[in-house]
């Protein structure tokens, strides 16, 4: 496996990233998305000004997959001015020279180890041996041998096969779609951004099934707020607000349940913050690499 060392073992290299970061926050540029626009910013667009991840994770000397699911961390965080405490943190925290090769699959396995995810997936003997071996192959990675492509194309097809025997759009195939979604070396570009993505689909499923929001609720909100668009009903308000106020005047108790539906669906964004900030401790701890590796 390729050594991924932070800032490619160069203080400079992450006094320019900071600089570039902290310039967009003052000017007021930097935003959730997209990445670079007339001249605003995401964390990606701000250090190279442009919308470029794989050159980001090359510049910096962070694993591609670190890069790819960092926009997706920072758009967890409300208001703006946290997302961009936690940017400037991931930033500055991530010390010169750390070697970050095992980061990704250090992630991956606390993901899988979930216990949500767990308890379905061991009722489904040969989901769970999926994820069994799929987080031995992780491991494997992480001291140091790395599983060859056949060994992790091999897993990879199993967790497939066992999903496609599920039933569709059930909590148990959910569960099935994050292990296929990790069954990919750390090197991948969107290994930790897909794992932590179904996931948290399936928290977020699994706390709405508890509140009673069923996928008819969801459509039929769809269809009031579509209608009322059409009629220009409520049109002092706009967004959520309007949503708000006509299941207030008409659906009172469709509007109850959708007030908790939005709870659930803000408390799935902890998901993406608590891995967010861990990744930062992770990377704190990382050993320093033995030597820096000189810009390619």
């Amino acid at each position: 496996m390729m050594t991924t060392v932070a800032f490619r073992g160069d203080a400079a290299v992450k006094a320019q990233a900071v600089e570039r970061l902290r310039r967009h926050i003052a000017a007021g540029s930097f935003v959730y998305f997209p990445a670079w626009e007339n001249q605003q910013a995401n964390v990606i667009g701000a250090v190279m000004e442009a919308d470029d991840t794989p050159g980001f994770a090359e510049r910096l000397g962070y694993p591609v997959a670190l890069a790819e699911a960092l926009p997706m961390f920072v758009n967890g965080f409300r208001p703006k001015t946290e997302a961009e405490r936690f940017a400037q943190a991931w930033l500055e925290r991530t010390p010169v020279g750390a070697d970050l090769t095992s980061i990704v699959s250090r992630l991956v396995l606390d993901l899988l180890a979930n216990a949500e995810l767990t308890a379905l997936t061991e009722q489904r003997p040969d989901v769970e041996q999926g994820r069994l071996a799929i987080m031995a192959l992780h491991r494997r990675a992480i001291d140091g041998d790395e599983p060859d492509r056949k060994t992790w194309k091999a897993a990879r097809m199993a967790a497939v096969a066992a999903t496609d025997a599920l039933e569709e759009a059930t909590l148990d195939r959910r569960a099935g779609q994050v292990i296929e979604a990790a069954a990919w070396p750390g090197a991948m570009r969107t290994v930790l951004r897909d794992t932590l993505n179904g996931l948290g689909t399936l928290e977020l499923y699994l706390s709405l099934s508890r509140i009673g929001w069923t996928e008819q609720d969801e459509s039929r909100v769809f269809h009031i707020r579509d209608q009322a668009e059409k009629d220009g009903y409520k049109a002092e308000f706009a967004g959520l607000e309007r949503v708000l106020a006509i299941l207030d005047a008409d659906h009172p108790d469709l509007a109850r349940q959708f007030r908790l539906r939005l709870e659930q669906v803000e408390a799935s964004s902890e998901r993406y913050r608590s891995i967010g900030w861990k990744t930062i401790e992770l990377m704190e701890r990382a050993p320093l690499a033995a030597a820096p590796v000189p810009a390619q």
